[in-house]
């Protein structure tokens, strides 16, 4: 009986030993299961928490952001009063520069026209120079102009005076020998002389002496001669007396004006003068100052005025 029952409690144990197994197997088995639930969850909420802090850095930027959005507002504001003032700015530098553009054509248009007043300067000076230089050429040409025509003129002088002292000693032997003076025909006069040289037809035209008067004609006739025989006698000496008597040639209109009897009063007292004094008759020589071209002398002093006039207007 004590066996049986040993076998009974045997029989009863393993019952309870193969129920407690298959329990602790289900057991075991349903703690891996919820083992490997529990890992699932825990990575889920792992993500979830993760997904979560995202959400939470984001929301606590976005607080943040909000929190900075009245200080964001005010640069903003101010940001657009700068940028306001740099415009205004940006006008202001915009009209100086344009200004300043001005300023530099102004400066380029001084300095052309400095050069150009300085060109104009040295081209005064130089054509200054060459007036000066001119008047200068001028001035020594006219003076040689002038030496020549002098030269020229004394030499015309010189061969009128000789002309006249042949024509009067001509008709004056003429005279002496006849007792007046008959012109065949009449002498051509000299070609090309000056307005100044008097006409010879003049010297034709004048009666020296009435013939009626025959006692003075004697008496001038024997004092010619005896100064005749002086003159071969003294030579050079009388040569100092040929400035004494001068033989005045009348004018054409005064030969018309005057009746004959004028000159022949004149050759009367010419006659007496000589009778008295006892002296040959001389003629005075024909020395006349040399008139100076008056064109020539205008064209100098118009020369003279013209540096002023030319000064003024380069001026």
């Amino acid at each position: 009986m004590l066996e049986t029952l040993r076998e009974r409690l045997l029989s009863v144990q393993q019952d309870f030993t193969s129920g407690y197994e298959d329990t602790w197997a289900a057991l075991h088995r349903r703690a891996k299961e919820c083992a490997s639930a529990g890992e699932l969850v825990d990575s889920e909420v792992v993500m979830l928490s993760a997904h979560w802090e995202k959400k939470k850095t984001s929301l606590v930027e976005l607080q943040e952001q909000l929190q900075q959005l009245p200080a964001l507002i005010a640069d903003l504001e101010s940001m657009t009063a700068n940028l306001t003032h740099l415009e205004a700015s940006f006008e202001e530098v915009e009209n100086n520069l344009l200004h300043l553009e001005d300023l530099c054509g102004q400066c380029e248009l001084e300095r052309c026209k400095h050069m150009q007043s300085q060109q104009l300067e040295n081209y005064k000076k130089n054509k200054r120079k060459e007036l000066e230089t001119f008047k200068a050429e001028l001035d020594a040409e006219h003076a040689q102009k002038v030496l020549e025509m002098e030269h020229t003129q004394q030499m015309k002088l010189k061969e009128r005076q000789k002309f006249f002292e042949e024509a009067f000693q001509q008709d004056m032997e003429q005279y002496l020998s006849t007792g007046y003076l008959q012109i065949a025909e009449r002498r051509e006069p000299i070609g090309s002389m000056s307005s100044m040289e008097v006409n010879v037809d003049m010297l034709e035209q004048m009666d020296l002496m009435d013939i009626s008067d025959q006692e003075a004609l004697d008496v001038f006739l024997n004092s010619g001669e005896e100064n005749t025989v002086l003159s071969h006698a003294l030579g050079p000496e009388s040569s100092t007396c040929q400035n004494e008597i001068t033989l005045q040639v009348p004018n054409p209109s005064e030969l018309r004006a005057k009746p004959p009897s004028s000159s022949s009063t004149c050759t009367d007292s010419a006659t007496q003068d000589i009778s008295e004094g006892g002296e040959s008759p001389v003629v005075q020589s024909d020395e006349e100052e040399v008139q100076v071209d008056t064109a020539l002398a205008t064209s100098h002093t118009d020369r003279e005025a013209t540096p002023d006039g030319s000064d003024d207007s380069d001026s």
